[in-house]
């Protein structure tokens, strides 16, 4: 008797458990589900809020940048001048011993190829495989929703 009753109640734990488990997997679904139909509600207004906020990153990244090669100018002048003063060094002779004006066509090549390869690899090709598996869910998804109705109205 005490062994039904101990099998019993890991019985009901179980159950207990099952149920519990289940509701916490059916409120997961419903936050997914709701958060998703929020999303596609406002997908208008999300477009445009990102927009506004990948602009205003471009404004601050460039007002930072121009901060920055201000202050690296200044500086380069600074040293420009000691430089002078001590050594008796012209401009002209400061611009041959940095020669930042040439352009490297191999380096051009190199960056440009580097590019286009991580690019294609990671943008063009993921973006259209995306859109095809995503294409491909809502039509299974679509062709199970039609078999279920079916299947009722055939009394399967």
């Amino acid at each position: 008797m005490q062994r039904l009753r101990g099998s019993g109640s890991s019985i009901f734990r179980y159950l207990r458990f099952k149920g519990k488990a289940q509701n916490s997997w059916a409120a997961v679904q419903d936050t997914y589900f709701s958060t998703k139909d929020i999303f596609e509600r406002h997908r208008v207004v999300f477009t445009v809020g990102t927009s506004i906020a990948s602009v205003a990153t471009a404004c601050v990244g460039y007002s930072l940048r121009h901060l920055h090669e201000t202050r690296v100018d200044q500086r380069l002048e600074s040293i420009e001048k000691a430089m002078r003063k001590n050594h008796g060094i012209e401009h002209s002779e400061i611009k041959n011993i940095v020669d930042s004006g040439s352009l490297s066509l191999p380096a051009f090549i190199a960056t440009a190829g580097t590019t286009l390869i991580i690019g294609y690899g990671l943008g063009w090709r993921g973006g259209r495989l995306y859109a095809h598996r995503q294409i491909r869910r809502e039509q299974t998804k679509f062709m199970g929703q039609i078999k279920q109705k079916v299947g009722k109205y055939l009394g399967r």
